[in-house]
């Protein structure tokens, strides 16, 4: 842990909201400070020095330089979570980072060797491909701003300097460490990412050595050398590594390898030597298999730090080493949240039924389905009828139909209603016309109690004297099977948007069309869509129905086992939240073999807790729910719950923050991280949370407002998240996930729910034809590419939905 100091006499109490607790250094820009968020999190508060920007302008300058940090994935990095001024000093909110600086390290131990160098240098050039992927300079890297956390090493202090250098009075030579500039920062040149590469190189060389490259001496010697001389590099004993650090301290910035070629080369994606060469992996793939590598642990010396401190559980690894436990969201294709997974009934949810009798496990029936006993799924009284009162489970956000994702209702965020006797109203289908299940809201809970076996929970809404079981639309990719022809689709325009940064690839045409079972909806699918529609739910008068496509084919078959069916991108296992507790009142989510049906039950929280919202992380190594608590006429949130899947076991993670996850919560787009709306009165952000010790990871502040998505709220490559634009359903807003920003696009598009992404360029989205609906890819400009699916039945459409799965 690093050295904490107590506040001194002077030192301010609070800086808005976050109470200042302990001092964590000084120095010529200002103090950081340890401190607390309303909720507890612990974070670093770097308040600056007022002097540094002399004037209003140059202090409102500052803030909009050093709010760009915010843009900055959170790969091996101190996420930035706030910017602003406090009695005219500029200040900077990050994540906490529990451990020493490099520089600390290697004065107390020793220089670092073997192994745990290799991942120092990976984890921290894995940092600088995340700065430079924002358009964001360092511009003053050096040992101690490298902290060495228990999952890798963390960059800080990443564009501060270039703020000052554009706001306050010091020169671009004074702003820097001596012994870490660059020729061109000497020859009073502007400092380029390059400049952070020859500063990384020096850094790898006193970590190897103890000492920089250039010396410690006189500042005229220590630039002289800078200029003109060649260092010894003989203190690398890795001969790739040695060679990668000469080439970084080319006194030509343009011979230099850029972050990703060098971090290319430690992968061993390159042969030492190879400059220029394009990455054989997308950007934020070499941002999560760097991030991986750099936080392997291999016995005590791991970074090359005996004893690291244990602030952050150690990242996992899966499959090409990318990282199995969360990584920040963008939400894995957010299925729910961004991306958003269907939420079945509004909050209150699902009720879990108990009763004294025991329960048979699931059967499977046919084409490998798990089965339930009883007709109409429902529980039953001894074995058989319906037990307890209605119930629903909440959703994931709810909106016109009570509809699981990030569902809303006039105004974006519906307050619940209720109906006669106190039960929940099906939003579109009660006189009030209001959410069914809002968040906050649930019907009333059955009796408690726990029996031996499992025992069945209701998932029903009652409203105007009718029983509605909620519907939860799955649609998920799965392999292709035919049906009738499609006729081409009449586009209807848009108004014009903004065009997407990079080429817009075609949308093929459909090639057939499917009914789907027991329904008024009709979808129409192309070999070559990037997804395809794996489940879909439905509520009638009488029952709620999940229906399930069976492997390989185009046919759906009724599954009675379970609430939600998330398949996975390879189409080989689902993640099914079930309908039963377990035999000791625990919440249960299967992971399913889709081809045999066959079942590992994992325990996530204990009754009346329960999980809804299956989704996988964008590796697929992982699953994310989100966890409700019966809690008499509303049910609030709790949390989440990690699924690995590799060891069928739960991390379940409380989230105490009052505001977060009424909406369900979503993976980030590089694993990190999960997010969830948190909805204060008339404030709404995007919060994200470390997967495994719910600490608040970073904060988007003006991202619109809640906008109801049936599976992926995050684009395929995880940059891009959808929402209303303010104070209007009719526009469509595209936002960069990385930071607060203006919107990438604003899609013309009037709509009640999205389905979600098609791909990066389009977005597919239900609309009113007629009597009733059809869904139809649009791109930025709200034009019409294609019909994806049509429901005749307007009232049956209020209660579908549909969850698509992304092709691996």
């Amino acid at each position: 842990m690093p050295d904490l100091a107590p506040l001194r006499p002077g030192d301010p109490e609070r800086v808005r909201e976050y109470r200042l607790t302990a001092r964590l250094g000084e120095g010529g820009q200002g103090t950081v400070y340890l401190g607390e968020s309303p909720s507890g999190t612990r974070v670093a508060v770097k308040l600056l020095r007022a002097d540094l920007a002399q004037d209003k302008e140059a202090l409102e300058r500052f803030i909009r330089e050093v709010s760009t940090t915010q843009r900055v994935s959170a790969f091996c990095t101190a996420a930035v979570l706030e910017t602003g001024v406090e009695d005219n000093r500029p200040f900077i909110v990050s994540e906490y980072i529990d451990g020493p600086t490099l520089d600390a390290v290697v004065h107390a131990e020793g220089p670092r060797t073997g192994s745990g160098l290799h991942r120092l240098a990976i984890g921290t050039v894995t940092a600088l491909v995340a700065i430079h992927q924002a358009d964001i300079v360092h511009r003053d890297f050096k040992p101690s701003n490298v902290l060495l956390a228990s999952d890798g090493p963390r960059v800080i202090d990443f564009g501060i300097a270039k703020a000052l250098d554009r706001t306050s009075t010091l020169t671009a030579t004074a702003i820097g460490t001596p012994a870490y500039m660059t020729p061109e920062q000497l020859a009073g040149e502007a400092a380029g990412s390059a400049a952070d590469m020859f500063a990384w190189a020096c850094t790898m060389m006193f970590a190897a050595t103890g000492q920089p490259p250039f010396g410690t001496d006189s500042l005229p010697a220590i630039f002289n050398r800078i200029m003109n001389m060649e260092p010894d590099l003989s203190g690398i004993a890795d001969a790739s590594l040695r060679e990668l650090v000469g080439h970084c301290l080319d006194k030509d910035p343009k011979r230099r390898p850029t972050a990703s070629e060098a971090l290319m080369r430690l992968l061993g994606h390159t042969a030492p030597g190879g400059q220029g060469s394009p990455p054989p992996v997308s950007p934020r793939g070499i941002l999560m298999e760097g991030s991986a590598a750099a936080a392997e642990q291999t016995g005590p010396e791991g970074y090359g730090h005996p004893g690291a401190p244990q602030g952050y559980p150690p990242h996992q690894t899966g499959p090409g080493g990318f990282p199995q436990q969360s990584m920040p969201g963008g939400y894995p294709p957010h299925q729910t949240g961004p991306g958003g997974f269907p939420q079945p009934a509004g909050p209150g949810g699902y009720p879990y039924q108990t009763g004294s009798q025991t329960h048979p496990p699931h059967q499977t029936g046919p084409g490998g389905f798990p089965q339930q006993a009883g007709p109409g799924g429902y529980p039953q009284q001894g074995g058989y009828g319906p037990q307890g009162g209605p119930g629903g489970y909440p959703p994931h956000q709810t909106g016109p139909g009570g509809f699981p994702p990030h569902q809303t209702g006039p105004g974006g965020f519906p307050p619940h209603q209720t109906g006669p006797g106190g039960f929940q109203q099906p939003y579109g289908i009660s006189s009030q016309a209001t959410t069914p299940h809002a968040p906050g809201a649930r019907t009333p809970a059955p009796p408690g109690g726990g029996g031996n076996g499992r025992v069945r929970r209701v998932w029903v809404a009652v409203g105007s004297g009718l029983v509605v079981a909620l519907i939860a639309v799955v649609v998920a990719l799965v392999a292709r099977g035919g049906g009738t022809p499609d006729p081409t689709p009449t586009p209807q325009a848009g108004d014009t948007g903004k065009p997407s940064a990079t080429p817009e690839p075609t949308v093929p045409r459909a090639e057939r069309q499917i009914k789907l079972p027991d329904s008024s909806v009709t979808i129409h699918e192309s070999d070559e869509d990037p997804v395809m529609l794996s489940s879909y739910s439905l509520a009638g008068s009488a029952e709620y129905r999940l229906y399930v496509r069976k492997a390989g084919t185009r046919e759906f078959v009724k599954n009675d086992a379970y609430f939600e069916y998330a398949l996975n991108a390879a189409g080989t296992q689902a993640l099914a939240t079930d309908r039963t507790y377990d035999s000791e009142n625990y919440g249960l989510v299967s992971i399913v073999d889709h081809k045999t049906g066959s079942e590992t039950d994992v325990r996530t929280a204990k009754s009346p807790v329960y999980p809804i919202f299956p989704q996988w992380s964008p590796d697929g190594s992982k699953g994310l729910v989100t966890l409700y608590e019966e809690a008499g006429e509303k049910d609030k949130p709790y949390g989440f719950a990690i699924i690995d899947v590799a060891t069928k076991k739960a991390k379940v993670v409380r989230v105490k923050e009052k505001d977060a996850g009424t909406w369900s919560y979503f993976w980030r787009g590089d694993s990190r991280a999960v997010g969830t709306w948190a909805i204060d009165g008339k404030v709404q952000r995007i919060r994200f949370y470390d997967p495994q010790s719910g600490v608040v990871l970073q904060t988007l502040l003006d991202v619109g407002t809640p906008l109801t998505v049936e599976n992926d709220d995050i684009n395929p490559s995880g940059t891009l998240l959808m929402t209303y634009c303010k104070g209007t359903e009719k526009e469509i807003c595209v936002w960069s996930t990385a930071a607060d920003a203006e919107p990438t696009a604003r899609i013309p598009f009037e709509t009640k729910k999205v389905i979600g992404w098609y791909d990066d360029n389009h977005i597919a989205a239900w609309r009113a034809k007629g009597s009733g609906y059809e869904a139809v890819v649009i791109d930025f400009k709200g034009e019409v590419k294609r019909v994806l699916a049509e429901a005749a039945n307007a009232q049956e459409y209020e209660t579908l939905f549909v969850r698509y799965t992304r092709e691996s």
